[in-house]
């Protein structure tokens, strides 16, 4: 007759690789705050990051062409900014003008 081995089963996915990681206290209480809320642990937490830095849809944001539509909506930003204060300064010169000339400029 065999005899029956005591305790756990054995794993599919054994977890024999160790990791320790130091972190200052705005981190840990990421971490933690993110473990409450999902009710996991540390450990699975980290292994639910990681995985996510393989995902497809993660990889596509660090991608070359993820990065040069990011620089080239930055540009269209800052020529739009620069015509948005060219445009403020008009609109404040030609109030400034009309009440100069309307006789209602307070000093």
């Amino acid at each position: 007759m065999d005899a029956k081995r005591m305790g756990r089963p054995p794993s599919v996915n054994p977890k024999k690789e160790q990791l320790s990681v130091k972190m200052d206290k705005t981190t840990e209480k990421i971490l933690d705050n993110y473990c409450l809320k999902h009710n996991v642990t540390r450990p699975a937490a980290v292994r639910e990051a990681i995985s996510r830095l393989n995902e497809e849809e993660t990889r596509y944001f660090w991608s070359p062409e993820w990065r040069q539509l990011l620089e080239e909506n930055e540009t269209h930003v800052l020529k739009g900014t620069e015509n948005l204060q060219q445009t403020l300064s008009s609109l404040l010169s030609l109030i400034r003008n009309m009440k100069t000339k309307t006789g209602s400029e307070e000093e």
